[in-house]
C-alpha cells in the first residue's frame, strides 16, 4: 500500500486530541454526606471496571475515527504487481517481403512478443500475415498508442517511408527503438492507364529512397490491362476565364501557362473567355479576375487577392476549391516560382491515379528526424497506479462514526 498524498499523515497527530479530551472530561469524585453508613453495601467492583473499559473503548473508536479521516485524505491505494514483458517488437507488414526479415521475425516471436506495425498491433502470426498493400502505416499517430504497452522496451523495424509521416510531431514519454530494415529496391509498378481514343498512355511511377516519380509509355490497349488495373478516360478540361482591363497581364500570363502544361501533359485544355456572370457555362476551373465577389459554382475557382506576405502565387482558400493569385504577375514571378508547377499542383489532374501511386511510395526518412520527440516522465501522478480502496474506508468510517455516537450517547460522554 501507498499513499497518494503523504504529506496528509502529519494530521495523525491529531490522535491526541480525543485522548485530551477524556482526561480533561474526566469527573471528579463527589462527596456526598450521610447519616449513616449502616444501609451502605460495598460496590460491585467488577461492574466498575466495565464502566473503565467501555469509556477505553470509546477513546479507541474515536482515535480510530481521525485516523481513518486522515488515510482518506491521504488517498491510500493498494499496489497491484503487474508483469512487464521484456521487450514488445513491432515489424511493419511490408518488411515481411523480404524473407531475411520474416526468418528474423519468426525468430524473434519464438522469444519475445511479436505485434504488426498497424492500428490495435495484431499479433505477428507466420502463417496468416498481415496484408502489405494498404500503404505506409502513420509512424507518429502508431507511437502515441505504443506508451500503452505493458512492457519494459520497444523496438520497431519500419521501412521509415515519407509518405507515412503525417501530422504533428509527437511527445513522447515511453523510449521506442527505431530500426531501419528497407531494403533500397527501386520499384518500376504499373499504376494505371490513361485512355485517349485509339492511344493508351501506360503510368508506372519509378521509386527508391531518394526519388519518387511517373513515368508514361505509349502502348496499345488490351482486354486482359482494362480489366485488370485503372484505367481513365482522358477528358478535355474546360477552363473558363473573367478579366476586368486591370487585369489584362494576368490574363495573358495564365493562358500562355495553361497552353504549356496542355502540350507538357499531352491533355486537351479548353479555354473560354467569359463576359458576364450570365454567361458563365459549367466548367472544371472558374479563373475570376476581378473586384468583384465570383459567382456560385461547383467547380474550383481562382480568384485574385493580393497578399504580401503569401509564401506562393497561389494559396488554397478558405474552402477545398477555392484558390487565390496572391501576387500580380511578371515575367520574372512565373519563371522564378514556378507558376505552371503551382497551376498543376491545384488543377490536381488525375486524382485516383495518385492515390494509386502513393502505396508505391518507397522514399525514406532519416532515422533521426522520424523519432517523435522523447520527454522523461518527471510527474509523480499515482493516481494510475494501484487500486482505489478510499470508498471502503469511507464505508467502515461511517459505521464506526454509527457506532460511536450510539456508545457516547449510552455512556452520556
Amino acid at each position: 500500500m501507498f499513499f497518494t498524498n503523504p504529506s496528509f499523515l502529519w494530521a495523525l497527530l491529531g490522535l491526541g486530541i480525543p485522548v485530551a479530551i477524556h482526561l480533561w472530561s474526566k469527573r471528579q469524585g463527589k462527596n456526598i454526606r450521610v447519616g449513616s453508613i449502616k444501609f451502605l453495601q460495598e460496590s460491585n467492583s467488577q461492574r466498575s471496571r466495565s464502566i473503565q473499559l467501555n469509556e477505553l473503548w470509546l477513546l479507541l473508536l474515536r482515535m480510530l475515527l481521525i485516523a481513518l479521516l486522515v488515510f482518506i485524505i491521504a488517498e491510500p491505494r493498494l499496489t497491484s504487481k503487474i508483469e512487464n514483458s521484456p521487450i514488445t517488437y513491432l515489424v511493419e507488414a511490408s518488411l515481411l517481403e523480404s524473407p531475411e526479415v520474416k526468418t528474423l521475425a519468426d525468430s524473434l516471436n519464438a522469444q519475445a512478443e511479436v505485434r504488426f506495425l498497424k492500428t490495435d498491433f495484431p499479433e505477428y502470426n507466420s502463417e496468416r500475415l498481415e496484408p502489405s498493400n494498404s500503404g505506409p502505416p502513420n509512424y507518429w499517430q502508431l507511437a502515441r498508442e505504443m506508451q500503452t504497452f505493458k512492457t519494459d522496451s520497444i523496438v520497431v523495424f519500419t521501412n521509415a517511408f515519407l509518405s507515412g509521416i503525417k501530422g504533428k510531431r509527437p511527445e513522447i514519454t515511453t523510449p521506442i527503438n527505431w530500426v531501419n530494415l528497407n531494403p533500397d529496391q527501386t520499384k518500376k509498378p504499373l499504376v494505371g492507364v490513361i485512355k485517349d481514343k485509339n492511344e493508351a498512355e501506360w503510368i508506372s511511377v519509378k521509386s527508391d529512397t531518394d526519388v519518387f516519380k511517373f513515368q508514361k509509355e505509349i502502348k496499345n490497349m488490351t482486354s486482359e490491362i482494362r480489366d485488370s488495373i485503372l484505367v481513365i478516360e482522358k477528358d478535355t478540361l474546360q477552363i473558363s476565364m473573367y478579366s476586368e482591363e486591370q487585369f489584362s497581364s494576368e490574363s495573358r500570363y495564365l493562358k500562355a501557362s495553361f497552353l504549356a502544361l496542355e502540350k507538357y501533359l499531352n491533355h486537351p485544355f479548353k479555354i473560354k473567355n467569359i463576359k458576364e456572370k450570365d454567361s458563365l457555362s459549367p466548367s472544371d476551373l472558374l479563373v475570376w479576375l476581378s473586384d468583384q465577389p465570383a459567382p456560385d459554382t461547383e467547380a474550383k475557382v481562382l480568384k485574385f487577392r493580393s497578399d504580401a506576405l503569401a509564401g506562393e502565387l497561389l494559396e488554397s482558400g478558405n474552402s477545398e476549391n477555392e484558390y487565390y493569385l496572391t501576387s500580380e504577375l511578371t515575367s520574372e514571378n512565373v519563371i522564378d516560382e514556378h507558376l505552371g508547377d503551382q497551376l498543376l499542383k491545384m488543377l490536381n489532374l488525375y486524382p485516383e491515379l495518385r492515390k494509386e501511386a502513393g502505396a508505391y511510395d518507397r522514399r525514406v526518412m532519416n532515422l533521426e528526424l522520424l523519432k517523435p520527440n522523447f520527454t522523461e516522465d518527471t510527474t509523480t501522478d499515482n493516481k494510475d497506479k494501484g487500486r482505489e480502496v478510499s470508498n471502503y474506508l469511507w464505508l467502515v468510517l461511517v459505521i464506526l462514526l454509527l457506532s460511536e455516537r450510539v456508545l457516547s450517547r449510552y455512556r452520556k460522554q
